[in-house]
């Protein structure tokens, strides 16, 4: 099974943490038959892809919530939580032409997206600027062969783990891609 979340970031397992993103509701995500973790992750995929939620249009961090099921099936195939996050990110996602309509509405540019994303209508577009704006947590327990994906509100926020009681972690914060983990 992955390690919990929060000492994947660094905290101690018996430390009591809690994490807050802006967020849209949970899109649930159902897989009853998949045995590899590329079946279940593929599902998350499809859910991930969608260009009617906000990371689609704004970027930013989205959080996705392996079930119990779901997760030990991908942890038996020897998949650590790097590899599930880089396989989301490679491949959820849509073309430029798809979140601009095909220009449908005038032609689009859409600032809320990073510059380096390309602009042409063929041009993929990541849900997410990194594998590591992918926050993923195993949550649940035996209900079936559930997962969810969590959009975030965009670019406009930036999610935050802290200790919800004792003293503050290490030497300060720790940074990765413009968000700090205190």
């Amino acid at each position: 099974m992955l390690a919990p979340y929060h000492v994947e970031k660094g905290f101690k397992a018996e430390d009591s943490t809690v994490f807050v993103m802006a967020a849209e509701p949970p899109h649930s995500v159902t897989n009853h038959v998949a045995n590899d973790p590329q079946g279940i992750l593929d599902s998350i995929c499809s859910a991930m892809s969608t260009f009617a939620h906000n990371n689609a249009v704004s970027s930013g961090h989205c959080a996705v919530v392996l079930g119990p099921e779901h997760a030990t099936t991908i942890s038996k195939h020897g998949w650590k939580r790097h590899d599930i996050k880089n396989y989301l990110w490679m491949n959820a996602g849509n073309t430029f032409g798809q979140v601009s309509f095909q220009h449908r509405y005038g032609k689009v540019y859409n600032r809320s997206l990073p510059v380096w994303y390309g602009r042409e209508l063929d041009s993929r577009i990541p849900v997410v600027p990194s594998a590591e704006n992918i926050h993923l947590f195993v949550i649940g327990g035996e209900a079936g062969r559930f997962s969810a994906f969590i959009p975030g509100w965009g670019h406009m926020s930036s999610p935050v783990l802290r200790e919800i009681e004792g003293k503050a972690q290490g030497n300060g914060p720790r940074c990765v891609d413009g968000t700090c983990y205190l």
